[in-house]
């Protein structure tokens, strides 16, 4: 899985309340598991007090896609899921956009006409595609 992703922050002043989802996420999954705060760091390789600043949505940037990576692994999350909710695009998807001005216009347009993903994704599946 590649870890790289583009900072939507800069674009869109970042997103206080997705931080703070984004931590009610992480904390949910990860006592869900039954782990502590310490020892779910100490498998991220990270402090207990970053991990409690990404949980209280403390961070001023977003963490890291690879934190984000282990931490979809270690919990059992889709990592796109976690990175969107820190404010961060999938290289891929940002690669398709920057490459493919029709598409970004399409998805300016459907936004501005009040269209959401899951409308976009429900006039796909009934053109037969996925």
């Amino acid at each position: 899985m590649n870890t790289c992703a583009v900072s939507i922050e800069r674009h869109f002043g970042g997103d206080a309340v997705q931080r703070e989802q984004l931590g009610e996420r992480i904390k949910r999954l990860r006592r869900g598991l039954e782990l502590g705060l310490r020892e779910t760091a100490t498998k991220l390789g990270i402090s207990a007090s970053y991990l409690s600043q990404i949980e209280t949505g403390q961070l001023k940037t977003p963490p890291a896609p690879k934190v984000l990576e282990d931490l979809a692994k270690l919990l059992g999350d889709n990592f796109d899921t976690l990175l969107l909710l820190a404010g961060r695009v999938p290289e891929d998807i940002s690669v398709k956009l920057v490459s493919d001005h029709v598409l970004t216009t399409f998805l300016r347009t459907a936004g501005e006409q009040g269209y959401s993903g899951e409308d976009l994704m429900d006039l796909l599946a009934q053109n037969g595609r996925k």
